[in-house]
């Protein structure tokens, strides 16, 4: 199986990419800064469930917790823009 940039799998982008579709489908009917809250919510939603019914380290602080879950978006969010920005200046012809 291919990876790819920084040995992500593909099946793993491909996930990602289907709530991207969703949001997109979204900004049809809303504008962006709504449906990024919603994804935000939901990804805050999603992780508080499995976070309070993980199967161990039960002794990891819901203050823990949250620091490694706003690391790794920072490092996320952070990485993304790395790659889209060139792409974006470029299709509009910004250096």
């Amino acid at each position: 199986m291919a990876e790819t940039r920084h040995n992500i799998p593909p099946e793993f982008l491909d996930a990602a990419d289907e709530f991207v579709q969703l949001a997109n489908k979204f900004n049809d009917k809303y504008p962006r800064e709504w449906v990024r809250a919603v994804m935000m919510y939901a990804a805050a939603r999603y992780n508080a469930f499995v976070w309070v019914t993980r199967d161990g380290d039960h002794e990891q602080s819901l203050d823990s917790a949250v620091a490694y879950y706003a690391s790794e978006y920072d490092k996320m969010l952070r990485d993304n823009v790395d790659e889209i920005e060139p792409v974006y200046r470029k299709s509009r012809g910004v250096q």
